[in-house]
């Protein structure tokens, strides 16, 4: 009986592109099975990989990047510091990690956005050596020194987007880690006043020049939050926790904004607007910044979460908010223990233990990017 005739790749696609994105390895093993299946999910004129990303719309989280101290826990430097990648994807591994390196010990994560990886180099604050990263081809690129290189700052904060989002056009994921980008740094002298930002693009290959701003509060940047990307601006924690600053991508203005609680992590909401997320005694709380009948903006709290209900009491112990992963789709906290690093889902109420938190401290960066076979295939073909 002679076998049955293949289906049409017009339904072999259909089937395919529906795989989870958060698997990248199950499209590589199914580009394996034949050449027809190969073809559709590797070929370029069949545009695969962007109909893969249109149905999916939001980029999955493959893992989070934390800093590891091997001296003083906590030291604000430390020439031993190394970020290390965590995946949360069972099949995803950064391939040639410059965080893998020995030799880059002294290097810690500072940002993740569009597929990029913010570091910098660690041995000292005000040696502002930074490269970005891309963890799906291994490629990295060094920026040059900043137009303030030298300048004895007080404390700074930076994040890498891609060019369209910094345009304040958006982005629609569905390529942006392989276009242009730019790297927004902020910061403040010690010997005045003065806050300052500056922006690096991708395309030039330079920084723009300095702007300065002194009506802002004289407070240090807290290196150990990450920005947080919401609408068109960006939002960096001042230290202690004692506000925000905002950074509009259109207009390069900034400004300050009050903070309900302390120990928070910035966020964005489902609906688009600033949050904030801590734990006070056991109890992830949530918070959303709303504009009041009078136009102005207040701090809500917006949700409630016991985690005594979710987590052995044991395990709460020294529990911190770690970070936040904006999936599309309500989005993931992390939280840090003594003991462990935990992801909360907030749509769906999963909790998963994600790594051990013994010798790091609390940030998480987390990392979203697709990744599919392609420019990957080879990278994959040789793992399995």
């Amino acid at each position: 009986m002679p076998p049955p005739p293949p289906l049409p790749e017009e339904i072999v696609e259909e089937v395919l592109v529906r795989f989870p994105p958060d698997d990248p390895a199950s499209l590589v093993h199914a580009a394996l099975v034949s050449k027809q299946w190969c073809r559709i999910i590797c070929g370029a004129r069949r545009g695969f990989s962007r109909r893969f990303r249109e149905l999916h719309l939001s980029p999955p989280l493959l893992g989070f990047l934390c800093n590891r101290f091997d001296g003083a826990l906590g030291a604000r430097f430390d020439a031993t510091a190394a970020a290390r990648f965590v995946p949360t994807s069972s099949s995803f591994r950064p391939p040639n990690a410059i965080i893998a390196d020995r030799r880059r010990r002294g290097w810690r994560a500072v940002h993740s956005g569009h597929g990029r990886v913010l570091l910098h180099h660690a041995r000292t604050w005000d040696d502002d050596r930074l490269v970005v990263w891309d963890p799906i081809t291994g490629e990295q690129r060094q920026l040059p020194e900043s137009p303030l290189h030298g300048v004895l700052m007080w404390s700074w904060n930076a994040a890498v987007l891609c060019h369209a989002a910094a345009a304040g056009g958006g982005c629609n994921h569905l390529d942006c880690h392989r276009g242009p980008f730019v790297v927004i740094f902020v910061g403040n002298f010690i010997a005045n006043r003065q806050t300052f930002s500056c922006v690096y693009s991708s395309e030039t290959d330079g920084w723009s020049e300095p702007l300065f701003d002194d009506r802002l509060p004289h407070q240090g940047l807290h290196h150990g939050s990450v920005a947080a990307l919401v609408g068109n601006s960006l939002y960096f924690m001042y230290d202690s926790h004692q506000g925000i600053l905002k950074y509009d991508l259109l207009t390069q203005e900034m400004s300050a904004i009050p903070v309900p609680a302390r120990g928070t992590v910035l966020m964005a909401t489902e609906d688009g607007r600033l949050g904030l997320a801590t734990v006070p005694e056991s109890r992830l709380c949530m918070w959303s910044r709303e504009q009041g009948p009078n136009g102005d903006a207040g701090w809500t709290q917006s949700r409630v979460i016991e985690l005594d209900t979710l987590l052995p009491i044991h395990r709460l112990s020294g529990a911190l908010v770690a970070g936040f992963a904006d999936n599309g789709a309500g989005g993931v906290i992390f939280v840090r223990t003594a003991a462990a690093f935990f992801s909360f889902d907030l749509k769906s109420g999963r909790v998963d233990k994600v790594g051990e938190s013994h010798g790091f401290n609390h940030l998480v960066v987390p990392y979203m990017s697709f990744c599919t076979p392609g420019t990957t295939k080879e990278r994959y073909r040789a793992q399995l």
